[in-house]
C-alpha cells in the first residue's frame, strides 16, 4: 500500500458508474485484504476523486479506470451555459391584494420569484403589457415560489409566504424597488398557501397545504416565533386548505380546502389503527370561530356538487355586501357566494366563460370601494378586472398584461424531478 502523502488522485466520470460498481464488486470480495473501508469520494463538477490507496485497487482495474479517464483538459464542469433550456420570461401571477386606501394593487410573481404593484385603475382593454408601478426581485429578498398575498393598508406592510420550497413569511414596505432585503422574516410550517390579515385582532393566519393546518401568529411576528394557536385535526375539516380569509366582523375564519387529507401520524389516524389511510372528499369551504383552536369542527361547510367548486384557491371577502369570491382554478371560473352559506348551495354568481379571459384563476381580490373584482390568471400572464357584481360569460373591464396576448405559459410550478419519453420524444415535467 502506498503512503498517504504519496497517493494519487484517480478521477472517475459519473459517466462510468458501471465501471465504479465492478469496483465496488470487488471491493466487497472475501480474498480483498482487511483494511479502512473509508474511500474518499469528493464530487467536483461532475467528476468524483477516488484515493487510490484506499483502494487497494488491482493492476488490472486500474488500468481500465486510467484507460478510460479524459484528461482535464477535455472535463467540462463549472458555471456552463445550457445548450438550451425551456422556461418562462414572464411573470406568473400568483395572488392578488387590493389597497383602496393607498391606490394599490399588489400581486405575487410565483414564476420569478417577486411581488408586483400596480396602480388600482392600471390596465385597458389594449394588447399592450402594462409595466408595475414598482417590483421588488432578487436574491436579497429571499423570495422563491411566492404565493399568498396580504397588505396592510395603515401601516403600508405587504405580507408574502413561499409555498413548497422557502417556508417562510417575508414583510417588505411600500414603496421599495428591486433587490431589496424584506423588513421582516417568520418561519412558518411546510406547505404554506394563502395569507389573512386581522388588524382588529393584529393577527396573521396562514394555510399550511401539506399537514392541513391553519396557523395564527401575531401580525409582527418574526424569525422561529411560534403561532399564538392552530387550528388542526381529523375533525376540523381542513383538507389541503389554499385560500383564506379574516372576517373581522363576524370574528370567524373562512378557509377553502382541495378535499385531499391525510394524518400526520397514528394518534391522529385514530387509536389502534394498524394503517393510516388518507381520503379525497369533495372541496370546500369551511368556517371557524376567530378563537378557535385545535381540533375544532367547522361551523359551516359549504361542500357537494352544487357549489360547482373545483380546485378552489384565492378567496376575498366583500363584508359590505356579505359575500365570499372564490377563484376556482378546476374550471377557469371565479365563484361567489354568501358569506353565511352552508351546505350543498349553489353560488349567488359564476363567471366563466371563453369571452372572460379567466385561464387558470389563483388569486381573487373585492375594492367595494370602486366596485370592482380582480382575478389573477396564472396560466395567460394576466389580470382581469370586473365589475363586482360581474357574471356569466362576460369580457372584463380591463386586462393587466405582462406578456403580448397569446403568449403561452410554461407552467412550471416549482419541478421537482424530470424524465424524457423516448417513444414521443417528450420531456415529462412534474409539477
Amino acid at each position: 500500500m502506498s503512503n498517504r502523502n504519496n497517493r494519487r488522485p484517480i478521477l472517475i466520470p459519473i459517466a462510468g458508474v458501471f465501471l465504479a460498481l465492478a469496483v465496488a464488486s470487488h471491493l466487497a470480495s472475501p480474498s480483498r485484504p482487511s483494511r479502512s473501508t473509508s474511500a474518499i469520494y469528493a464530487e467536483t463538477n461532475q467528476i468524483k476523486v477516488v484515493e487510490e490507496g484506499d483502494m487497494c485497487l488491482p493492476n488490472t482495474v486500474l488500468a481500465s479506470l486510467q484507460a478510460a479517464i479524459p484528461t482535464r483538459q477535455s472535463v467540462v464542469g463549472g458555471d456552463v451555459v445550457p445548450i438550451r433550456s425551456v422556461e418562462d420570461s414572464y411573470y406568473s401571477l400568483h395572488s392578488v391584494s387590493v389597497d383602496p386606501m393607498n391606490n394599490r394593487v399588489v400581486m405575487t410573481d410565483a414564476n420569478r420569484g417577486g411581488i408586483l404593484f400596480y396602480d388600482i385603475t392600471s390596465g385597458n382593454k389594449a394588447s399592450a403589457v402594462t409595466d408595475p408601478l414598482w417590483h421588488i426581485r432578487g436574491p436579497a429578498t429571499g423570495m422563491m415560489f411566492v404565493a399568498g398575498v396580504a397588505t396592510d393598508p395603515r401601516r403600508r406592510e405587504v405580507f408574502t409566504v413561499d409555498n413548497d420550497i422557502g417556508d417562510r413569511m417575508m414583510v417588505f414596505p411600500y414603496d421599495v424597488d428591486g433587490n431589496v432585503k424584506p423588513k421582516r422574516v417568520l418561519s412558518v410550517p411546510h406547505g404554506a398557501w394563502g395569507l389573512a390579515l386581522n388588524l382588529q385582532r393584529d393577527e396573521i393566519a396562514i394555510s399550511i397545504e401539506h399537514p392541513n393546518i391553519v396557523a395564527v401568529f401575531k401580525r409582527d411576528a418574526m424569525g422561529l416565533e411560534a403561532p399564538k394557536r392552530v387550528i388542526h385535526g381529523p375533525h376540523a375539516g381542513l383538507e389541503d386548505p389554499h385560500g383564506i380569509v379574516f372576517d373581522a366582523a363576524a370574528d370567524e375564519i373562512l378557509v377553502a380546502n382541495h378535499g385531499n387529507w391525510a394524518p400526520l401520524d397514528r394518534e391522529e389516524a385514530g387509536e389502534g389503527d394498524e394503517t393510516i389511510p388518507g381520503r379525497f372528499d369533495p372541496p370546500s369551504i369551511t368556517s371557524y370561530p376567530g378563537e378557535a383552536v385545535g381540533d375544532a369542527k367547522p361551523t359551516r361547510t359549504i361542500q357537494g356538487s352544487q357549489t360547482h367548486l373545483n380546485w378552489p384557491m384565492g378567496m376575498s371577502l366583500d363584508a359590505l355586501h356579505d359575500e365570499i369570491v372564490v377563484a376556482n382554478y378546476g374550471d377557469n371560473s371565479v365563484l361567489v357566494f354568501h358569506r353565511a352559506d352552508n351546505g350543498n348551495v349553489a353560488p349567488v354568481r359564476v363567471i366563466r366563460g371563453e369571452q372572460t379571459g379567466i385561464l387558470g384563476p389563483m388569486g381573487v381580490a373585492i375594492d367595494t370601494q370602486n366596485d370592482e373584482l380582480w382575478v389573477t390568471n396564472y396560466r395567460d400572464h394576466s389580470a382581469v378586472v370586473f365589475s363586482r357584481t360581474a357574471t356569466g360569460n362576460i369580457a372584463p373591464k380591463r386586462i393587466v398584461r405582462n406578456a403580448p396576448p397569446g403568449t403561452p405559459a410554461v407552467g412550471f410550478g416549482n419541478p421537482g424531478a424530470i424524465a424524457y419519453d423516448s417513444k414521443r420524444k417528450e420531456i415529462l415535467v412534474p409539477n
